[in-house]
């Protein structure tokens, strides 16, 4: 016994001091016991290392404490991922994971500062292991990538004390509270968390600013996405889904009890598939409030205000020049003519109009973009600058605003416009696609890595800019010969943003027309959104 303790001692004073590295290896003693990681060159990797369980009586809604481990873990699966609604069946649900790259500079003498990411998808898929932190690592930050629940697992939003909605948003919650907790271990320091991601990773992030949980960042980095982005990230809750997808699957239920009951057993390739089928959009919602219940949200996002916690943050948020690029770059004339109307629909979805406004309104926004023009492949950059414009570009610099207003510490604002690596570089004139950063922040599964010269100087550049930020506050603390300008943040009478290209340039109102012109629009129509009515949009 008194050796064992002796023992225990030993690896404490060994671990807690520097990881222990042998034969390409690397352990880390933390409460939840010893996890191997992998050491390669300037960094340690520890993939696929859970924060939380599910649980699988109720894997809709809280979730569990994960056991100590018994013997060493072994973090060396990325591929971890949870069940997903559109493009793979190969998720799990104990998909609740953490994958972590360290710097060797990193020890418990010399805390690093954190990034974590929270990935993208529509809260439909996507997963922590699509993004390889190799680039952002080797600038001395800790990298850190996060699973959590998708689709009907993350994000029904039920009359039900046990699934009140927003489950995945709660996931990172407990994702951050476990970094607080272990982080100094692999030399992390847990005071300097900074959180990221993009599309609605990005408006996750957003969210956080405004959430009833614990601060657990000083830090948020908000990338092509807000909580005010027309593309569905908030909806109704609709509190018969669980009853509509267990009836899909042939269950006869009438209450939401005996559907979460059913669903918990059923396959999740089953539920996904049934929630796809449907066309059920199973997204961020105004949760119920029960007694003894903590919840996410208790609002919509237009009554969201939190001062106390947006002061103490300093923010990075933007999105790319041309974001809905890839909805209409070339597409024959079959697409628009199965399209149809293109602004009605975006429109009918958002406001409650009778049918007589909703065709004027959608008149005026056809004239104000395409003037006499019609809609085909000679219109797509007009197209794609209506829908980057109503999706995106508006919901983002509506949250900037927002940040100003609540006195938020700095607010950096950006345009990422690089089309060297782009897909539709045949497009005359057309700028950079939703997601188009990616590549250039992570070792991206979707994108090949940048190889060109010019490609590796924006990697350089962009991986520069948010270590800078993740450590300092300030993407730009020093010009260098790599960014040769300094970015100055947004102020009540300015919104100057940084145009990421070859030629850094620091600008002013990024699509100032575009941007009053959709000022307009809301000031007029912003009370008839369909989050602020008990009405269903009008069949047209």
């Amino acid at each position: 016994m008194v050796k064992s303790l002796i023992l225990l001692c030993l690896l404490s004073l060994v671990y807690s001091d520097n990881p222990a590295k042998t034969k390409g290896f690397v352990r880390v003693l933390t409460r939840k016991g010893v996890i191997q990681g992998k050491v390669h060159d300037g960094y340690n990797t520890f993939f696929g290392i859970p924060y939380a369980k599910v649980n699988e009586e109720n894997p809709f809604g809280r979730i569990l404490d994960y056991p100590n481990f018994n013997d060493t873990f072994i973090a060396d699966d990325p591929s971890v991922l949870c069940p997903q609604v559109y493009f793979n069946d190969n998720g799990v649900l104990q998909c609740l994971i953490l994958n972590i790259y360290v710097p060797h500079s990193a020890s418990t003498n010399n805390l690093l500062p954190i990034l974590v990411w929270f990935h993208g998808g529509g809260f439909a898929f996507g997963s922590s292991g699509e993004y390889g932190g190799q680039y952002l690592v080797k600038h001395d930050i800790i990298v850190i990538t996060v699973n959590y629940r998708q689709g009907a697992y993350g994000f029904l939003c039920l009359d039900d004390r046990n699934v009140p909605g927003n489950q995945g948003m709660k996931d990172q919650i407990e994702a951050l509270r476990w970094i607080k907790r272990h982080i100094a271990n692999f030399g992390g320091d847990p005071s300097k968390v900074t959180i990221a991601g993009e599309s609605y990773g990005g408006g996750a992030v957003d969210l956080h600013l405004y959430s009833n949980y614990e601060m657990l960042f000083d830090k948020a980095i908000v990338q092509s996405g807000s909580i005010y982005v027309t593309e569905g990230i908030f909806i109704k809750p609709d509190y018969n889904a669980a009853i509509k997808l267990a009836t899909y699957l042939g269950y006869n239920v009438t209450t939401t009890v005996k559907a979460l009951e059913v669903l918990a057993k059923a396959n999740p390739s089953d539920v996904n598939a049934a929630t796809r089928n449907m066309s059920m959009i199973l997204t961020l919602c105004k949760e119920k409030k029960f007694q003894g219940v903590t919840n996410f949200i208790t609002d919509d996002p237009f009554h969201l205000s939190k001062p106390n916690r947006i002061k103490r943050t300093s923010i990075m948020i933007g999105y790319t020049s041309q974001e809905m690029l890839y909805e209409f770059a070339n597409k024959p004339q079959s697409h628009y003519d199965r399209l149809g109307n293109p602004f009605l629909p975006q429109l009918t979805k958002t406001f409650i109009l009778p049918k007589s406004e909703l065709l004027r309104l959608s008149s005026i926004v056809q004239h104000f973009y395409l003037g006499g023009k019609t809609a085909g492949p000679e219109t797509e950059l007009e197209l794609s600058n209506f829908l980057s414009d109503f999706a995106i570009n508006y919901g983002v610099e509506w949250s900037v605003s927002r940040y100003i207003e609540q006195n938020a510490k700095a607010v950096y604002k950006y345009m990422f416009s690089y089309t060297g690596g782009s897909d539709y570089q045949n497009v005359t004139g057309s700028g950079a696609s939703h997601t188009e950063e990616l590549k250039y922040l992570f070792n991206w599964v979707w994108a090949n890595p940048p190889s060109m010269p010019e490609q590796v100087l924006i990697r350089d550049r962009m991986t520069t800019m948010w270590a800078n930020f993740v450590k300092f506050g300030n993407p730009t603390p020093l010009e260098t010969d790599l960014i040769p300008l300094t970015w100055t943040p947004v102020s009540m009478s300015a919104r100057p943003y940084m145009n990421i290209d070859v030629n850094m340039e620091l600008r002013n109102f990024a699509f100032r027309h575009r941007m009053a012109f959709w000022e307009l629009v809301w000031h007029t129509y912003g009370k008839k959104h369909v989050l602020l009515s008990d009405k269903s949009p009008p069949s047209l």
